[in-house]
């Protein structure tokens, strides 16, 4: 056979290692959906802080509120019995005053307990939001982490790969080459099919037993009939091939 034959076979094994690692290095997971989620996380997280500290202060306020009232009622009640007070209609407008911040100490009571409730279910809200916003971030570091090691080592060795390539094209005929790529180009990157039995492994047709016959003698470039690619089968080596062919474009 043909040498050019053999090293545009060696060529062709080398093109497609390096189609699978570029395929492999464009799958790899650089932790963009992670991103995302991460900030839809961490923006939710932002919303439940501001919810519970807006309730927060609500409820503080309401219990500033709930103080002074009780204190204010204490302070009338003792003014209204503690023995000073003699005139029945001033004794009344305190008892008034008194009821009046009876009323108002059980509102904010009965609004506190909500609150007291609320606040408690935001604060635990916000506490589980955090830990899942810090398990994302984690999972992103380590993400990240493999995609750098593996997109460096892809790259390392597709960049050996196209090294080892250079070197076989150059100790192949220049024509031969073209041949070769405009084919590759065509046939999605499959430029050499090579021979089982009879049959073309890239679409899979039985080849003429004539066809066979020249590829097994390697006279000369062979080309499948149905896809068009050039045309490989193991052989044993041959010391006396001739190397002036070139492949029919």
């Amino acid at each position: 056979m043909h040498r050019d034959m053999d090293r545009l076979h060696e060529l062709q094994q080398i093109d497609t290692a390096i189609a699978e690692l570029q395929a492999e290095l464009r799958a790899l997971d650089d932790g963009s959906a992670l991103r995302e989620r991460l900030a839809r996380e961490e923006e939710e997280l932002t919303q439940r802080r501001a919810a519970y500290r807006d309730d927060h202060a609500v409820q503080s306020k309401k219990e500033g509120e709930l103080a002074k009232a009780e204190e204010k009622r204490q302070a009338l009640w003792g003014k209204a019995y503690g023995g000073t007070i003699a005139n029945p209609k001033e004794l009344e407008t305190l008892d008034r005053e008194i009821e009046s911040l009876g009323r108002t100490k059980d509102r904010l009571e009965n609004e506190l307990l909500e609150l007291f409730d609320k606040v408690d279910a935001q604060n635990q809200a916000v506490k589980e939001q955090e830990r899942t916003v810090e398990t994302l971030k984690s999972e992103l570091a380590e993400t990240v982490q493999s995609f750098e090691r593996e997109r460096a080592r892809l790259t390392g060795e597709i960049g050996a790969l196209k090294a080892e390539r250079e070197g076989v094209t150059a100790l192949i005929a220049p024509q031969s080459v073209q041949v070769y790529e405009r084919i590759r180009d065509r046939c999605a990157n499959l430029g050499v099919a090579v021979i089982e039995g009879r049959m073309c492994t890239a679409c899979r047709v039985n080849l003429p037993v004539v066809q066979i016959a020249r590829l097994t003698i390697g006279s000369d470039f062979e080309k499948c009939e149905s896809c068009a690619r050039l045309l490989w089968i193991e052989r044993e080596p041959d010391t006396d091939a001739d190397d002036s062919a070139s492949p029919a474009d």
